[in-house]
């Protein structure tokens, strides 16, 4: 039997814990007969796991989008579209010579 840590409500923004609520009720709901304690509580533990997974695909979405873009030296041949040689000359002297 794998073992797993409860996700603690503390962890949960206000918006979170509204919707861990929202998705007990859910969860409760698809139920044909009356939970027990027991059940309840695996109800809440999917509900706290449910939101936390969206949680973490919307933060590791995020930091996918705020990722630096590359040095235009740094670009591979196919990512250039426009190479301009007089700016390139300009910043390089150097490659006149």
């Amino acid at each position: 039997m794998r073992s797993e840590k409860e996700i603690s409500i503390d962890q949960f923004t206000a918006d979170e814990k509204i919707l861990v609520e929202q998705r007990v009720k859910a969860l409760t709901g698809k139920l044909s007969h009356l939970a027990s304690k027991k059940e309840e509580k695996e109800i809440l533990k999917e509900a706290k796991r449910l939101v936390m997974k969206e949680r973490v695909v919307r933060e590791s979405s995020k930091a996918v989008m705020a990722k630096r873009p590359r040095k235009p030296s740094a670009a591979k041949e196919s990512e250039i579209k426009d190479f301009s040689w007089t700016a390139s000359l300009r910043k390089n002297p150097r490659a006149l010579k």
